[in-house]
């Protein structure tokens, strides 16, 4: 929600680029709070405890965002919201796991194209307040979505979290779960530049007036959600390791056509290729980084939540400051050096995992 409201909320409130991202930086300091204190939140909570907790967190969240006067309660919300980020990547991955053992690669493929609907939706549900009622209510109907999932999930058995990820400090992940790691968090910093400031370049480097720049940014969650679709089947025959030299070179060719091209409806196919190659880079690289971590699916899920927000904290912000200096087309430039470092990552993470048939 953050990227599409944020125009509006930067020019209401008299933001620069590089404070706009400072929302990026409170929804980091959520995520990596959180996610630092791991194995005490599943400890205490269990793994339908962070669920409620998730749900309060991002309904909290976005009242915050759409009623602030002051950049101040915005952030607040942003906060509120990387807290729920991260209890989600919590309980998600680590399930998963747990009830599909080595089919844990489909599995996660199929729920993160279930979940990109949301991200899909999001620009369609931001331009209908600011049509109807104004941009401020853009939080009504997602609360309401949160409340009626916590109604339909609260009695279902998520299972207990291990002792082992419990204890935490007893938990030793392999050399080769920390490269999948790099290329998790950097392939995160690629797609979240995207949404971050996607409606913002749209407006700022291809001209598009504000309304009309939040409708085209569906462009790259539509690229994503066909992404993901096509990328359910290709996990199924393929495999993890085979599928992500393949899904980076994707992106890193719509990125360069995003960067070399002026035209609008150029940059809007570029969009959508970046969408189809990012798609999968999530659900790849979790994928690698929990087989790589066999017995260890709730620590390993832990430390993919600090991941996100790691990437949270640089990405967005990077891109901010660099736009404030040298405009929001150039500063787009760092989405192939992330992609580039993921590539390196994945490499050396495939170099150390002796049991390639295991992906």
């Amino acid at each position: 929600m953050i990227g599409p409201l944020l125009p509006a909320l930067s020019s209401e409130l008299g933001l620069s680029y590089q404070q706009g991202a400072y929302h990026s930086v409170a929804l980091a300091i959520g995520v990596t709070g959180a996610a630092s204190f791991a194995p005490v939140l599943q400890g205490r909570l269990g793994r339908r405890g962070c669920i409620l907790a998730a749900v309060v967190c991002m309904s909290l969240g976005l009242v915050l965002l759409c009623a602030a006067r002051h950049l101040a309660v915005s952030l607040a919300g942003g906060v509120a919201l990387g807290v729920a980020t991260a209890l989600s990547v919590l309980v998600a991955p680590a399930v998963l796991a747990s009830r599909h053992g080595p089919n844990v690669g489909n599995a996660t493929a199929e729920a993160n194209l279930v979940a990109y609907l949301g991200l899909l939706a999001v620009p369609g549900v931001v331009g209908l307040a600011v049509a109807t009622v104004g941009w401020r209510w853009s939080f009504v109907l997602p609360v309401v979505v949160y409340v009626l999932y916590w109604l339909m999930v609260r009695d279902i058995d998520f299972g207990a979290v291990k002792q082992t990820a419990r204890a935490g400090s007893g938990v030793r992940l392999p050399g080769a779960y920390w490269c999948f790691w790099a290329v998790l968090t950097l392939g995160v910093c690629a797609e979240l530049t995207v949404v971050v400031w996607g409606a913002s370049y749209l407006e700022g480097a291809r001209g598009l007036n504000r309304d009309d720049a939040i409708y085209a940014s569906m462009v790259f969650p539509v690229g994503m959600f066909a992404g993901r679709f096509f990328g359910v089947f290709l996990m199924r025959r393929f495999g993890a390791a085979a599928l992500a030299l393949p899904a980076l070179a994707l992106a890193a060719a719509g990125a360069a056509l995003l960067l070399s091209t002026t035209g609008l409806f150029a940059g809007l196919a570029a969009l959508f290729v970046c969408g189809l190659g990012m798609a999968t880079l999530y659900p790849l690289a979790i994928t690698l980084a929990l087989l790589s971590a066999p017995g260890a699916a709730d620590a390993a899920a832990g430390r993919a939540s600090l991941a996100s927000g790691v990437a949270t904290l640089t990405a967005p912000f990077i891109v901010g400051a660099l736009a404030d200096r040298v405009g929001i087309a150039a500063a787009f430039g760092v989405i192939p050096g992330f992609l580039l470092l993921a590539a390196v990552a994945f490499l050396a993470g495939r170099r150390l995992r002796l049991d390639h048939a295991a992906f």
